[in-house]
C-alpha cells in the first residue's frame, strides 16, 4: 500500500512536466514555423516576439520565486499557485495560435507579443513554484532522483505527443489558422487539467515563509558556487535543446529535403529519450547525478558531427536512427538538470540560514526562458542573413549557403553548447557524499541555532559548495 501511494505521488508530481515539457516542445517546433508560414512574419519579427516574452521574465520569475517564498495559504507556499495557475495556462496557450481575425503587420507584432508575453507570465505562475517545491516536499538525495525520473519520463512521453499530434491536427485542416486554432483549444484543455491533477497529489512540509528579499540578494544567488556552476550546465544544456527542436522543421525540409521524415524523427527522438531517462534515472541513482550528462553529452556530440553530412539521398532509416541519439543527450543533460536543482537550496541555507526554494527556481527559470529567447531570436535572425524563405521552399530555389547554414546552425552550435556545458560539469561537487556531509550540518544548524562547531571535513565540504572562504555559515559570514 505504502509503495502504491509513493508511486501516485510520483506521478501527480510528474503531471507538472506535462505541460513544461509538452508546451515547450510545441513552441520549440511550430512556433517559428507557425509565425513565418502561416501569420507571415520575417524571420526576424518573429524572433524578436519571442525573445520580448523571455525579457519579460526577467521581472515575472524572480518576483513570482519570491512570491512563492512569502505565500500563506491553507494549501502552502507552493500548492496554491497551481490551482491559480489552471485558467491562465488555458487562455494564454489559445491566444499563442489564433490571432482572432486582427490583420496588419505592425497589429499582428502587437498582438502575438503580448500573447507571448501572457503564455510566458502563466508558465511563470505555475513553473516558478512547481521547481521548488520538490526540496520542499522530499528531503531526501535519491528519492529526488526517484521524483525527477518520474518527471523526466512523463516530461519525455508529454514530449512524444506533444511532437506528434499538434502538426497532426493542424495539416488536417485545409485552413491552417484554424487548425492552430483546435491544437491551441485541445492541448490548452490538458495542460490546465495537468496543473489540477499536480495540486491534488503534492504537498509541503511545514516551513516558515520567507520574508522579503531586495534585488541585491536576488543577485546574491549567484555568490553560490554550486549554483553559478549548476546553472552554467542546465543554460548552455537547454539551449542545445532549443536549438534542435527549433531547427528540425528547417533542416529536414531545406537541407535533406524530407519534410515527410518530422513526424517519425522527432517520436524518434522522443522515444528514445523515454526508454534513456528509465536507464539514466538508475545510474544517478547508484553513481551520482553528474554521470548521466557526461554520457549523454558525448553521444550528442557523436551524434551531431555525423548528421551534418547527411545528404538526400541518405537511406531514411539512417537518418532517423542517427537522429534519434539526439534523444539519449537530451535524456541525461535534462535528468541532471532538474535533479540536482533541489539540492541548491540547500547550499544557500548554508550560506543564508533561509529557506529560498523559489528564488533559486525563479532565478533558474528566468535564465532557461531567458537563453531560449536568445537562441530563437537569433537563430530567426539567421535565417534571414543566409536566405531562408518559404518562397524559395516552394520553388525549390535553395541556394547552397542556405543548406549549409542550416546544416551548421542544427549540428555546430549544438556541440558548441555542451562542450562548454562539459567544461563547467567538471567543476560541479555536489555529489552525494558531499550531500550527506551537508545535510549532517544543516540538521544541527535547524535543531541548535547557526553558532555550531565543523569538523574539518564538513568545514571543507562547506567551503567547496558554498565558494565562502571563513568557516561562518548561516547568514553569519
Amino acid at each position: 500500500m505504502k509503495n502504491r501511494k509513493d508511486l501516485f505521488s510520483k506521478m501527480a508530481y510528474a503531471c507538472g512536466d506535462i505541460y513544461g515539457g509538452g508546451a515547450f516542445i510545441i513552441v520549440g517546433l511550430l512556433l517559428l514555423v507557425y509565425l513565418t508560414n502561416v501569420e507571415n512574419f520575417s524571420g526576424t519579427l518573429a524572433g524578436v516576439i519571442v525573445f520580448t516574452g523571455k525579457a519579460w521574465d526577467a521581472i515575472t520569475d524572480p518576483f513570482m520565486g519570491q512570491l512563492s517564498d512569502r505565500t500563506r495559504s491553507r494549501f502552502g507556499r507552493r500548492r496554491i499557485w497551481f490551482l491559480l495557475g489552471s485558467l491562465p495556462v488555458f487562455f494564454s496557450w489559445v491566444m499563442l495560435w489564433y490571432g482572432f481575425g486582427i490583420s496588419g503587420t505592425t497589429a499582428k507584432f502587437i498582438y502575438y507579443t503580448l500573447s507571448f508575453i501572457f503564455f510566458s507570465t502563466s508558465f511563470t505562475i505555475v513553473m516558478v513554484p512547481y521547481n521548488a517545491i520538490l526540496s520542499d516536499m522530499v528531503p531526501d538525495y535519491n528519492r529526488r532522483s526517484a521524483f525527477t525520473g518520474m518527471r523526466l519520463g512523463f516530461s519525455a512521453a508529454a514530449a512524444i505527443l506533444c511532437a506528434i499530434f499538434p502538426a497532426l491536427i493542424t495539416g488536417a485542416y485545409s485552413d491552417p489558422k484554424q487548425g492552430y486554432l483546435i491544437m491551441g483549444i485541445t492541448f490548452g484543455v490538458v495542460f490546465a487539467i495537468s496543473w489540477l491533477v499536480v495540486f491534488w497529489g503534492t504537498w509541503e512540509n511545514r516551513t516558515k515563509p520567507s520574508p522579503s528579499v531586495s534585488l541585491k540578494e536576488w543577485l546574491f544567488v549567484f555568490k553560490n558556487r554550486s549554483f553559478r556552476i549548476y546553472v552554467t550546465v542546465f543554460i548552455f544544456c537547454q539551449m542545445a535543446i532549443d536549438t534542435v527542436m527549433t531547427l528540425a522543421v528547417y533542416f529536414l525540409t531545406v537541407s535533406l529535403k524530407k519534410p515527410a521524415l518530422f513526424v517519425p524523427i522527432m517520436g524518434s527522438i522522443l522515444v528514445t529519450q523515454l526508454v534513456s531517462i528509465a536507464v539514466f534515472s538508475q545510474v544517478a541513482l547508484n553513481k551520482g547525478k553528474t554521470l548521466p550528462a557526461y554520457i549523454s553529452a558525448g553521444v550528442w556530440i557523436a551524434a551531431s558531427m555525423a548528421i551534418v553530412f547527411l545528404t538526400p539521398a541518405t537511406p531514411d532509416l539512417v537518418v532517423i536512427a542517427i537522429c534519434s541519439l539526439i534523444g539519449i543527450g537530451g535524456a541525461g543533460c535534462n535528468l541532471f538538470s532538474w535533479s540536482a536543482l533541489p539540492d541548491i537550496a540547500d547550499v544557500d541555507e548554508l550560506i543564508t540560514g533561509r529557506r529560498r526554494e523559489g528564488l533559486y527556481s525563479g532565478v533558474s527559470t528566468f535564465l532557461r526562458k531567458l537563453s531560449g529567447g536568445v537562441v530563437v531570436g537569433v537563430l530567426g535572425i539567421f535565417l534571414d542573413v543566409i536566405g531562408y524563405s518559404e518562397e524559395a521552399v516552394r520553388s525549390g530555389n535553395i541556394f547552397t549557403t542556405t543548406d549549409w547554414g542550416i546544416r551548421m546552425l542544427f549540428c555546430a552550435i549544438p556541440v558548441a553548447f555542451l562542450v562548454f556545458a562539459l567544461l563547467f560539469l567538471r567543476k560541479y561537487k555536489l555529489g552525494r557524499q558531499e550531500f550527506t556531509t551537508m545535510s549532517l550540518v544543516l540538521t544541527r544548524y535547524r535543531n541548535g541555532g547557526s553558532d555550531i562547531p565543523l569538523e574539518e571535513d564538513e568545514l571543507s565540504v562547506c567551503r567547496q559548495l558554498t565558494g565562502l572562504k571563513g568557516d561562518r555559515f548561516f547568514g553569519n559570514s
